[in-house]
């Protein structure tokens, strides 16, 4: 039978026009479509600028640049996600500082970053998780009561809202991710939003080799400048070739947002018969979920065993995440080691992502339960008889 991956792009028509238009215009770096593209972005998402950045990863690093923040510093973050939150730190030279998560969202827990914050923390990192805004009224609380800076990873969490505003307006920034697996696809590309001009200006000076702001313009203008090099930049900037599809993607994100909604209902519907041996998330807070991925925790059998079966039948699984700190990088060079931050090593341990996009089809995701369910018959009868196949 045909393979259903994890995850699947929807690249329509419109993307396709959109592309064209941009190839026989003849301005395929950074350009008028990119400079819509951010204006479109910051409206969607409440906030007053908008910076397009090649990946989510370099949006969080050249944030904290733009703060300051480098080394001697620490900043707050959680240690189920992907490794590129905490890499987005260490760049600066700054240290990450974990502490664990909740266990019925795997968001940060508030109660925890304040029991962590010294005399050299700057800022606090936190990640909506699949798409599940963070508790953010305790966050920017602590923030405020400590003078330190809120910049948030939205990388899952596009349409995600806490308290009827877009996750994205709340704190001093946040930073978005458009890689190919992402609610908003451009195959890699992301954002940073914020109503701080100074950050926003800084950004756009160092996304682009540290020149004097708008020097791209010089390529479609007709205009003869000098541009200086005035910050040590990096080469970051989003290309109208990735702003021609994320015009079009942003377009229809809501429309696509119901369609995760009606699919992540259907799995909460069906998963129910598997029983106990699958525990899927809950949506317990008042908060419009993105719905990014559809994770669940796995109880009383081998994860890995079952991810392994599952891919060898034609599904395709996702671990989403590694505990970071346990990764060989950050156990080596920062001194981690297990039992620091028990919810998330237990849940890097049971984590399973199911297929899920918006245009799935039903009888996909019933095969996907079917397949789930007879694989976690087989893991519990090899426990049972000891079978090591």
């Amino acid at each position: 039978m045909e393979f259903i991956p994890v995850a699947k792009p929807f690249i329509g028509i419109e993307e396709e026009q959109e592309i064209i238009d941009t190839l026989r215009s003849g301005f395929i770096g950074t350009g008028p479509k990119t400079a819509q593209f951010e204006k479109e972005f910051a409206a969607y998402i409440g906030r007053k600028r908008a910076m397009g950045i090649d990946s989510c990863t370099n949006s969080m690093h050249m944030t904290f640049v733009a703060m300051g923040i480098g080394k001697g510093d620490e900043v707050i973050t959680t240690p189920m996600t992907f490794v590129a939150t905490a890499n987005s730190i260490v760049y600066t030279g700054a240290t990450p500082v974990f502490v664990d998560v909740q266990p019925d969202t795997m968001n940060i827990d508030p109660i925890k970053i304040e029991k962590a914050i010294t005399p050299r923390t700057k800022a606090i990192l936190p990640v909506h998780m699949y798409g599940h805004p963070c508790d953010m009224d305790d966050i920017i609380a602590i923030a405020k009561r400590h003078n330190l800076k809120v910049v948030c990873d939205c990388a899952h969490a596009i349409e995600a809202e806490y308290k009827g505003k877009k996750v994205g307006s709340y704190g001093d920034a946040a930073c978005y991710s458009f890689y190919a697996t992402k609610n908003l696809a451009t195959g890699n590309g992301g954002m940073m939003v914020t109503d701080d001009d100074a950050i926003a200006d800084t950004i756009v000076i160092i996304r682009d080799h540290g020149m004097s702001a708008g020097a791209w313009a010089r390529y479609y203008t007709g205009e003869f400048k000098h541009y200086q090099m005035t910050h040590l930049g990096y080469k970051c900037i989003m290309w109208d070739l990735q702003a021609s599809l994320g015009l079009q993607q942003l377009r229809r994100i809501e429309s696509r947002h119901v369609k995760r909604e009606v699919l992540a209902a259907l799995y909460d519907k069906k998963l129910k018969r598997l029983g106990e041996n699958i525990q899927p998330f809950k949506t317990t807070r008042p908060v419009k979920h993105a719905h990014h991925l559809y994770p669940v925790m796995l109880a009383g059998v081998d994860r890995d065993w079952v991810a392994g079966k599952m891919e060898e039948k034609g599904i395709g699984v996702g671990v989403h995440f590694r505990p970071v700190h346990l990764e060989p990088y950050y156990r080596e060079v920062w001194g981690h080691k297990p039992g620091e931050f028990p919810v998330t090593e237990k849940a890097g341990e049971k984590l399973l992502s199911l297929p899920f996009w918006p245009e799935m089809k039903e009888e996909e995701l019933n095969r996907v339960v079917d397949t789930l369910d007879e694989v976690i018959k087989e893991a519990l009868n090899k426990k049972r008889t000891g079978n090591k196949r």
